[in-house]
């Protein structure tokens, strides 16, 4: 008996079987022995009837049939399990149909194609080259928190005055009137009057025409008048920066000087963060695109699938309805698609890594994963715990999100750093990124991404610095 395999495109595998004639014998030989012990044959007991009568009596047709599906079960399936080969789904069995030359006495060549997991041709991990954000604060990014700090601490006193100035806190009372006179609709509103606010008080300030593109029909096109009346102005006095001032912010502050160190210290911490954060996203980057891994659409498909179900059933839960659900997963399809081709690529790359590296989870490790995994997804921990000591795919969950960060920890002990500096990062970040995966395609790595992979690139890659640094304030005195 012989297997060979032939590579194909989308991490498919044809395995061609080819039996001898002893092979196929003992299938045929089974199926005359399952006939004759039947004892259907007349004039013979059951167990006794010779092959040539059991060939007269019966049709070709079902002797066939029977043999072939003992040789389906006796030597093909065997055969296909001793490959070594991984299928991701249940291989197709062929039918009698499909195969030639199925008889007694001659051998026969079986052909299948499996889907099986990809094997991610991985770039030397160990000698990445990131770059990282600095995180040196200066006096200027203090000087604006403290700005913020008073803005927060201002005192806000009911002024009477034919103008609005710049800072003021005003209070209006708003509505939008139509074309034959009625109230379309009216609320109040209250903002902060920045610089261009500067201007009488007007109470029919505009008429505009609203666009053709408007939701409600009857009003596209149409013109309305929006009507403002100004039912308080308040201004808006800001404390001095003083050490009185560090004192109102916290008892425990005695100058303003320490108040600035404390936001110098909360701004670090902040861009820390961010940069650890940034450093960990460019090594996945980096990884992800440098690899190769033809990923096959079966298996796309069927994730795709089981994701648009789910989706479904939560928007479901949520009260919409079967068709408003169906919608709204369709307006996501290409979203859904990325993420499923990025996870996937992800799982694989890492699982690669993995293996590689000999990386075994232990029980101490999905212990001491339990607290960042519960924090990443803002889930109670002890929930967490107690979920993953009952739930099997729980448990899966977080072991595969602990070989995750050992293998980011392994990325990251082995890279090249270089720091740079934290304005500079998100240009620098992006022009380095392309010029070393093109550094790494000259030295015959493989690095060109798909469009599909392009997208998934993209959502992996936030080199954004401004979604946390400076959004804290200084702890206030409770």
């Amino acid at each position: 008996m012989k297997l060979d395999k032939e590579v194909m495109p989308g991490s498919r595998v044809k395995v061609t079987l080819t039996a001898e004639s002893e092979d196929v014998d003992r299938a045929f030989a089974k199926a005359y022995e399952q006939l004759r012990n039947a004892g259907n044959v007349p004039g013979f007991r059951p167990g006794k009837a010779p092959n040539a009568i059991l060939k007269r009596h019966y049709s070709q047709e079902l002797i066939r049939e029977l043999a072939w599906n003992v040789f389906l079960d006796d030597i093909y399936a065997p055969a296909l399990e001793d490959s070594d080969l991984n299928p991701i789904f249940p291989p197709q069995v062929p039918s009698l149909d499909e195969v030639e030359n199925f008889a007694e006495g001659q051998e026969v060549a079986v052909e299948t194609v499996l889907t099986v997991h990809p094997e991610p041709r991985l770039p030397d991990y160990k000698s990445l080259k990131l770059i990282k954000a600095g995180t040196d604060v200066s006096d200027e990014e203090i000087d604006e928190q403290l700005e913020q700090l008073r803005e927060s601490y201002a005192d806000e006193i009911e002024v009477e005055r034919e103008s609005v100035a710049e800072g003021d806190l005003v209070q209006v009372a708003m509505k939008i009137i139509g074309p034959d006179g009625n109230i379309i609709e009216q609320s109040d509103s209250e903002f902060i009057a920045d610089r261009d606010s500067d201007q009488p008080v007007a109470r029919k300030l505009s008429e505009t025409t609203i666009a053709e593109d408007f939701d409600d029909e009857q009003l596209a096109g149409q013109t309305v008048t929006i009507e403002a009346t100004i039912k308080s102005l308040k201004e808006r006095r800001l404390p001095e920066l003083d050490d009185d001032f560090a004192a109102d912010v916290d008892k425990n502050l005695t100058s303003l000087k320490e108040l600035r160190e404390r936001i110098a210290d909360q701004l670090a911490a902040s861009k820390r963060r961010i940069a650890e954060r940034n450093l960990r996203n460019m090594a996945i980057n980096v990884v992800m695109q440098a690899s190769e891994i033809d990923l096959p659409q079966e298996l796309i498909d069927n994730v795709t699938a089981s994701q648009v179900q789910s989706y479904m059933q939560y928007l479901q839960s949520q009260g919409l309805s079967p068709e408003e659900s169906l919608q709204a997963v369709h307006a996501e399809q290409e979203t859904v698609n990325s993420q499923v081709i990025n996870g996937l690529r992800l799982h694989y790359v890492f699982q690669a890594i993995a293996e590689q590296e000999e990386i075994e989870i232990t029980d101490e490790d999905l212990e001491a994963a339990i607290p960042q995994y519960a924090a990443e997804n803002d889930l109670d921990e002890q929930i967490v715990r107690e979920a993953a000591e009952v739930h099997e795919e729980m448990e899966k969950r977080l072991r595969n999100f602990a070989m995750q960060e050992r293998v980011i920890q392994i990325l990251l002990e082995n890279a090249e750093i270089e720091e740079v500096p934290w304005e500079a990062y998100p240009l620098h970040a992006k022009r380095h990124i392309d010029q070393y995966v093109e550094e790494l395609s000259r030295s015959g790595k493989p690095a060109e991404a798909s469009e599909s992979e392009e997208k998934e690139i993209n959502q992996v890659t936030d080199f954004d610095l401004t979604s946390e640094a400076g959004a804290e304030q200084p702890a206030q005195e409770e």
